[in-house]
Parts: structure tokens; sequence; C-alpha cells
């Protein structure tokens, strides 16, 4: 049903936002600093924590910013990550106002900036709206303290960049990608990393690679959509199986559980929603040896962890209490980094549940208030969409049927047609 849901709303909000377009431009070759490089803290240890799926609109749900103000004052991060739909392009305010979209992101880059943690951002699916798209959201979040990133827009994807994290010594040891997944109101269907970026990719990483001596800078990766990798960590079983989840894309139709001996931790909540690009993107990473890690949003009922040929992938749970969740599981993920061993590095989830014990309205529970007041009205404009449609088709199928009767009843070499 929610997967039904996804695709209804998403339709009626792409007739709603015609007209949204992106214009292409080529990428660039070399990998891009920070204009304050990050740094491991004095006592060697750095920490990222990743913030995905906020995805509200104008009003932010109180409930989102007090999980990232606890979450934010419980861990204390060196760095923030904004992992993807930031915004909700479905929600109506964001559809109609520019305004309303600096709104969301004042609302909930308010804690962030408020406690002076530098921040990257990811987009997302749900990021893409007609009054201020993404090149525009990218150049807001530019202006915040605290921004780090270079746009360096690769056809219609916007965000794709490195930042690498030096030591005491001011040596690099650790590196972050950041790539924007693209899609759309439509989800992950048919989306696919472009050829571009991972050229682009592969370019940056060969020479973070020389400047290291010839060896990987050890590296992990940030993205909206996951890799299609994520189902070699799950195993089909019969429907109606125990904690069983329906998979997604090509993936539908079949049932699957996490596999134990390649799922370390974590929650299988739904089925996968990913690339369709098969083995392109995950490939690239292997040959290029640097990428030890990949961290997920997008499927906001997954959290789970495993390792698929070397390479850790993973999900962040969400924040976010307009869409669907996992009640006292919203959350975030915390990567601690040590720079005399940042390959042994640990990464834990931070629940509701597990920072304050304040409850939840039944709304924000699990289907998120969207179902609750926006939904009502895409309903009411397919409705009447509908009614619209079938009232022309009536009117044309009628005209018709009568002119074909007229021209039965007219006499030979009289026009029915005159009038």
């Amino acid at each position: 049903m929610r997967k039904i849901r996804k695709l209804f709303v998403g339709l009626l909000s792409l007739v709603l936002a015609v007209g949204m377009t992106a214009c292409a431009s080529p990428a660039s070759a070399a990998p891009d600093a920070p204009d304050a490089p990050l740094h491991f803290r004095a006592d060697g240890s750095f920490r990222v924590m990743t913030i995905s799926d906020i995805q509200d609109g104008a009003d932010v749900s109180p409930a989102a910013i007090t999980l990232m103000s606890l979450a934010l004052d419980a861990e204390k991060p060196d760095m923030v990550v904004l992992l993807g739909d930031n915004i909700f392009d479905w929600s109506m305010s964001l559809l109609v106002s520019a305004d309303n979209v600096k709104k969301s992101i004042d609302t909930f880059m308010a804690p962030i900036i408020e406690r002076h943690v530098p921040f990257a951002v990811v987009f997302g699916n749900h990021d893409q709206t007609v009054p201020f798209d993404k090149e525009a959201q990218w150049n807001y979040f530019q202006t915040l303290p605290g921004a780090l990133g270079t746009m360096n827009k690769i056809g219609d994807r916007i965000g794709n960049y490195n930042l690498v994290v030096n030591n005491t010594d001011g040596k690099p040891v650790l590196n972050l990608w950041f790539f924007d997944s693209g899609g759309s109101t439509f989800s992950a269907v048919g989306t696919q990393m472009e050829p571009e970026q991972l050229q682009w990719y592969t370019q940056a990483s060969n020479k973070l690679t020389a400047d290291n001596g010839g060896s990987p800078l050890p590296a992990v990766a940030f993205q909206h959509i996951p890799v299609p990798q994520m189902y070699d960590m799950l195993t089909p079983v019969a429907q109606g199986t125990p904690d069983a989840v329906q998979g997604s894309g090509t993936h539908a139709g079949t049932y699957y559980v996490a596999n134990p001996d390649m799922v370390s931790d974590g929650t299988v909540g739904e089925g996968p929603c990913v690339l369709e690009d098969e083995k392109a993107e995950f490939d690239t990473w292997r040959a290029q040896g640097d990428i030890m890690a990949a961290v997920f949003a997008h499927d906001h009922d997954n959290d789970f962890r495993g390792t698929v040929s070397g390479i850790d992938l993973m999900y962040d749970s969400s924040v976010g209490f307009y869409s669907y969740g996992r009640g006292y599981d919203h959350g975030v993920r915390v990567f601690d980094f040590q720079q005399d061993a940042v390959k042994d590095y640990q990464t834990h989830m931070v629940y509701w549940k597990d920072l304050t014990d304040q409850q939840l309205s039944e709304t924000e529970l699990y289907d998120g208030t969207f179902v609750h007041s926006d939904q009502v009205i895409y309903i009411v404009i397919a409705c009447v969409l509908a009614a619209v449609i079938i009232a022309v088709v009536l009117i044309v199928v009628i005209r018709h049927v009568r002119r074909r009767r007229a021209r039965r009843r007219a006499p030979v070499g009289t026009s029915t047609d005159a009038s």
C-alpha cells in the first residue's frame, strides 16, 4: 500500500510540477577541497553524524527538530552530513513558494548552525522543487555558516564532491565522497548513476591515490539512493515468512529476510529501493579500491548494515515525521574514526528512544503527518482531474456517436457537417 501511495501521489505532484528541468554542464576532473580543511581532534578522533530524510514542508515537524537537537547534544559530532530528501517535494507549501523552501531549510539547519557544526549536503529524489530547484538550494546552503563542498554539477546532478580529513600533522588520512544519486518524485524507479559521475569519481580518486604515494586514500561514500548490492545481503524467502519484506523495482514480487551471514546489525524494515545500474557504480568503487564503506538513506524503515565484496554497506534511518518511518526508531547514524587506524572505524545508530522518553503522537509514529494533511488535497485534486478526464472522454464519444448516426440517416449527397 505504501508503494502504491508513493507512486499515486508522485504522479499528481508531477502534474503540478510540469516544467521542472535542469541543464547539463561538464564535470570537473579534480577532487574538491573544503575552504577550511577538516581535521581530527587533538586526541586523534573524528566523528561524523548523518541526518537523513527530514522530508518535510515549510513548517518542519517539531519532533524532527527535537530528535536532531538531542542527537547533536548527545553525540557532539565534528561534522554533519545531510543525506538527502532534506525537503519534501510533495508538500503543497514547497510547490508554491521559494521562500517556503528557504524557511524549511532554515528551520532544520538551526540546530546544526547553533552548535557550530560544519556540514555537507547530499541531495535525494524528493529535493527538486519548481520554485527552488537543487541548484538554488545548493547555493542557499552555501550562504549558511559551516557549509562545505563544491557544487560540481554533472548533468542534472548537483553536489558531486569530496572532502579530505587531515590528521593532527596536517596529512590527509581519510576521504569523504558525496554523490547525487538523482531520481525524482517517482522515487528510484529507472534511476542510475550517470557515466560522467563515475568518470569524475575515477579521475578524482586516481589523483588522491597518486597524492597518497600510490596507495588509495581510505574513504566513505555518502549517497541517498542505495546501490543494488544491498540485495546481496538478503535471502529470498516464501511470502508469509516472518519478518519478510517484499522487494522493490526489479525485485518486486520476491520476498526477503536478512542473511545472518551478511547482515551484522540493524533492521530490514522494507524492500530496498535501489539504483538500477546493476554493477556499474559498485564495480567502479571496487576497481578504485578506496571506498571502504558507503551509507545510504531513502528507505526510511531500514538501518541494516553488512559487507559485500569488502565494502561495508549500510543504511541510516530517517529523522522526519512528516513522511513514513519506524516510530521510536527514527534516528541518526554516527561514525567514529581514529587517525591512526581509519579503516577500523566504528558506527552505530542513535534512536529517538535512546534520547528521550517523550511520547510521539499516533500520526507521527509510522505513517507520518503527510497522510493526514497534504495527502487529502492530492486526493481531491486526483478526483477532480479524473472527473474532468471522464467528462471530456464522454463528450467526445457522444459527439462521435451522434455524428455517425446523423451520417447514416442523411440522404445520399447531403452533408451533415454543413452547420
